[in-house]
């Protein structure tokens, strides 16, 4: 009887043994950013914490939701565009990248060096370029963490033109489909691993709209529209992640897997500014780039602060008209990337994160009439931002439901923009080419960029003020 007894028992121990085996949890750890725009004064900081969560979670995965690029001179006009951020990049250990539109912004050779050099691969799984373009994005990429296998599949945003936010000319031979096109189409995925996370470049309307009609993701790691979402935030079950932008913030994601399944899902954000330590071989590197006597050129003094985009689009477009003997000058508010700077010294770095775009500059020679549907059109391509303007000051009326009425242009003199002359008229070259509207001349390339000719006509001045200058009114 003590026999059998003991048996029974063992056989319980047994089983319960088992079980507990085959319920064990395991986690997965990764931290996301997004929109990074070559923000390199706060790599220090940021690897550091890296670092430390690193030392905790030795498996963990680093991803990034693209737009590593623009907005820093000391990385964009770097003699190759972008080497600061990917040596910074793979000095940090990140794992995988998306592709952001901005990723476009130093045309595709540049794009092609990026990630030739990068340690770690970018996928985007809506882009379709020719072998012969020797991109090497792949659509997804799969990591087994601990048995656990995590696939991740890349997306870019489109706009109404099919396109991601960027110089058209920059994506020719390139086409794209839809987000939510392609995710089905590589939703095999979701049986051939145990977590399926979406890395996407579209902003976060949009990948709550990705969440309610593709349920086969568990998490999308967003960007694009620079949203701060602090805390576990989930849409139709699919976690949905962003990280502001700027390096100001690091998404913590973890995932509970147990059976095979995710349990649970959180999501907290990490300030970056708030971390104690820097890494000291990270900021070596960052002082080591920005050493750069080109960029630290001062070029004149401004007497008052810059206090707006409108003020610093009026001092471009002055640069453009006067350097090139143009009656009238545009520029679109998207391409201004600064709203403030306090008075003081004015570099050439400081040209460069105003417009760092690197658009040339595009001469036509358009009637009162082709400068009238230039501007209404310039309006509804960029949201419904009027764009800014040397040479005239315009009003814009709109009616009950804010759509143009009416548009009054004035010259510099103050008198009226006569309908039937015609003006030599320069703008930049994402202008030229996104704005489709009715006109004669097809313009031509004056081979010299918008941040050329400011500096060129900002070094002629002993000092600039736009404190207050506006010359455009909507009502």
């Amino acid at each position: 009887m003590k026999k059998i007894v003991l048996q029974t028992a063992l056989l319980c121990v047994i089983a319960f043994t088992a079980n507990v085996s085959f319920s064990q949890s395991k986690e997965i750890t990764i931290l996301a950013v997004n929109d990074m725009h070559a923000s390199i004064d706060r790599f220090p900081k940021f690897a550091a914490l890296v670092d430390s969560m690193r030392a905790i979670y030795p498996d963990l995965l680093l991803f990034s939701a693209g737009d590593n690029r623009t907005g820093n001179p000391v990385n964009d006009v770097h003699p190759e565009p972008s080497y600061p951020m990917t040596a910074l990049m793979n000095k940090t250990g990140f794992n995988l990248s998306c592709i952001g539109n901005h990723e476009f912004d130093g045309k595709i050779e540049a794009l092609r060096n990026v990630i030739n050099r990068a340690e770690f691969r970018h996928v985007c799984a809506n882009i379709h370029a020719h072998d012969s373009m020797r991109l090497h994005i792949e659509p997804y990429r799969i990591f087994e963490i601990n048995g656990v296998k995590i696939a991740v599949l890349g997306l870019i945003q489109r706009d109404e033109n099919g396109l991601p936010d960027a110089h058209p000319d920059n994506l020719k031979n390139i086409s794209f489909t839809s987000t939510i096109e392609a995710a089905k189409q590589y939703g095999w995925l979701r049986y051939m691993s145990d977590v399926f996370i979406l890395l996407i470049h579209d902003e976060y309307e949009q990948s709550i709209l990705l969440a309610n009609q593709y349920p086969l993701a568990d998490v999308i790691i967003s960007g694009h529209s620079h949203t701060r979402i602090d805390g576990t935030e989930l849409h139709n079950n699919v976690l949905i992640t962003q990280a502001e932008s700027h390096l100001k913030y690091i998404t913590y994601i973890t995932l509970q897997i147990t059976d095979g399944k995710i349990t649970n899902k959180k999501a907290q954000l990490l300030n970056v500014n708030a971390a104690s330590t820097k890494n000291e071989t990270i900021q070596t590197m960052v002082d080591d780039f920005k050493n750069s006597k080109t960029l630290n050129r001062v070029l004149t003094q401004v007497a008052a602060d810059f206090g707006n985009k409108e003020e610093f689009g009026s001092m471009v477009t002055d640069a453009i008209r006067k350097e090139t003997n143009a009656d009238i000058a545009f520029q679109h508010p998207g391409g201004i990337r600064k709203e403030s700077l306090p008075k003081g010294d004015l570099t050439v770095a400081t040209v460069y994160q105003i417009d760092p775009f690197n658009n040339e500059v595009i001469m036509f020679n358009l009637t009162g009439k082709e400068i009238l549907r230039l501007i209404e059109t310039a309006y509804l391509t960029d949201n419904k931002q009027a764009p800014f303007v040397s040479g005239i000051s315009y009003e814009i009326e709109l009616d009950k439901q804010q759509q143009i009425k009416k548009i009054n242009v004035k010259m510099e003199d103050g008198s009226p923009l006569n309908l039937q002359r015609t003006y030599k008229v320069v703008m930049n070259s994402f202008m030229a080419a996104t704005c489709k509207y009715e006109k004669t001349d097809q313009g031509h390339s004056l081979f010299k960029t918008t941040a050329e000719l400011t500096i060129q006509y900002l070094e002629k001045q002993p000092s600039i003020n736009y404190q207050g200058v506006k010359r455009i009114k909507k009502r």
